[in-house]
């Protein structure tokens, strides 16, 4: 029997059919568009995102190979903190709120006037920050009571992806629960305490579970709709970022997956839960990982890729030509014209708001140290060098913090690049290896398909079918001329915030 592992992310959605040694049958992807209907709101369109994801599974299992060889269960590794209002009827009441969505800012401080951001952060594992969903749903309750007294079930992305599949009983994973800030990272419960505080129900949100169990069955008339020949198991998944962890094999404390798509984010595992302190006044959260008993940390940059795409798609588009009529891909167009030699110039990514460990989404993207000589060449390596630079500042105070992050393990579209791993790897001082597949969250959610359906435990799954594509070690010569430019690096968001 095959197995199916689904990604559902913030630009689109891949959908990849494995036998059970590990193979792939059939892939397929979808791009769809966050909307933004007033400032600082940040949504999907359901009806268009949904459509694409049914049609990625529909042309995966339109594959000859994998239609020898039918999928008998999937999993589903999704993004975080985002919720779709559904009535009882199961209909879809409002757009997916998504999480970079800062509408709830005032709601959110109204939320820390009544309980410490302390105590929240020591049950939850979660310091609060503006992305979280109960300062969200708190303002829909606010602000759409029409919405909000209708509403039968918030669903986030998982099991809206369930319910989606005919199943009633959905099931919320532990990994995307812990992104909500009222979910007990502890007890792996809701928790009663914060939800009746703001006078929630607990019973708006499907139940917590452990990841790689199985909910249910795609009821039949849906599977025969996606082109599924059998009866097929929905089990669940994670959030998209633990499930990139286990996707490279960071199932053990010191390893952290280095996911480069439109988010950068850094994910250390840990063997036990960790709340301390410098943690908690830098951002640094603990939540459940995919691996019952394990847990991890997010060390992140909102806009890595978006960066990147908005130099191609605004600044880029003679190269874009180009590297069309050579027939190669435009980002490797692009990074075949960088040397390491330091740009002279600084670019703050916080195109859409900044991630750890500010949380400021007013923050906006800078480029300084701009001159009547600069070509676009090096308008695009001082972006690259702002990403590199801006994860490596993070690593480096989650380590002071008390995280422990000995090796990286890189996926996502960024890893493809061996200049930017390079730089990265000289700039941490710590090796990076470029993993053999760049999708690691269908990689995991297959693993999960077939945890939760007995085919294998985790570990032996990741012996099996976790490989290394590269590895690259710290270049002195390398570290040396960007040392400098680094330190600089450091001080220039308190330099710049007050504009903003």
């Amino acid at each position: 029997m095959s197995l199916m592992g689904i990604d559902i992310g913030t630009t689109g959605t891949k959908a990849m059919a494995f036998s059970e040694e590990g193979k792939v049958l059939g892939s397929s992807y979808s791009e769809y568009n966050l909307i933004f209907p007033k400032n600082n709101w940040v949504e999907f369109d359901v009806k268009e995102m949904w459509g694409k994801v049914f049609d990625v599974i529909k042309k995966v299992n339109s594959v000859p190979e994998a239609q020898k060889d039918p999928v008998k269960a999937l999993a589903v590794s999704t993004i975080g903190e985002s919720f779709t209002p559904i009535d009882k009827e199961g209909n879809i009441l409002y757009n997916t709120i998504y999480s970079t969505d800062a509408r709830s800012s005032k709601e959110l401080e109204y939320i820390l006037s009544v309980i410490p951001a302390k105590k929240l952060y020591n049950i939850t594992g979660l310091p609060p920050q503006y992305v979280t969903a109960l300062n969200k749903i708190y303002w829909v309750k606010k602000n759409m009571p029409e919405i909000y007294n209708k509403t039968y079930k918030f669903l986030f992305t998982a099991d809206l992806f369930q319910h989606k599949l005919g199943i009633e009983n959905t099931k919320m994973n532990y990994p995307l629960c812990s992104t909500s800030l009222f979910f007990d990272i502890r007890k792996k419960e809701w928790s009663d305490y914060i939800l009746s505080t703001f006078d929630i129900d607990k019973n708006l949100f499907s139940k917590p579970a452990p990841s790689g169990k199985i909910v249910d069955y795609i009821r039949d008339d849906i599977a025969k709709e996606l082109g599924f020949k059998n009866k097929v198991a929905v089990v669940t998944g994670g959030h998209d970022q633990q499930c990139a962890a286990l996707g490279v094999g960071a199932i053990e404390g010191g390893i952290a997956a280095d996911g480069i798509g439109t988010v950068e984010c850094v994910t250390p595992v840990m063997d036990e839960i960790i709340l301390k302190d410098e943690l908690f006044e830098n951002d640094y959260s603990t939540r459940a990982h995919v691996v019952e008993g394990k847990y991890a940390s997010f060390v992140y940059n909102f806009t890595a890729g978006s960066v990147l795409k908005w130099y191609r798609d605004v600044l880029g588009k003679e190269e874009k030509k180009e590297a069309s009529k050579k027939g190669i891909d435009v980002y490797d167009y692009f990074f075949s014209k960088l040397d390491f030699e330091p740009s002279g110039m600084f670019a703050l990514p916080y195109f859409s708001g900044s991630g750890t460990p500010y949380h400021d989404p007013i923050a906006k993207g800078s480029i300084i140290g701009l001159k009547l000589s600069t070509q676009k060449t090096d308008i695009f390596k001082a972006l690259v060098e702002g990403l590199v630079y801006e994860i490596a500042f993070n690593i480096e105070l989650a380590e002071k913090c008390g995280l422990s992050i000995k090796e990286l393990r890189a996926v996502g579209g960024g890893s493809k690049s061996d200049y930017w791993l390079k730089l990265k790897s000289s700039v941490l001082n710590k090796p990076i290896k470029q993993m053999g597949i760049s999708e690691a969250g269908c990689l995991a959610s297959m693993i999960l398909a077939g945890k939760g359906t007995g085919k294998f435990e985790i570990e032996e799954a990741v012996s099996e079918f976790v490989k290394v594509n590269k590895e690259f070690e710290p270049d002195k010569e390398i570290r040396e001329k960007y040392m400098e430019n680094f330190e600089k690096y450091k001080k220039i968001y308190d330099l710049v915030s007050e504009l903003f």
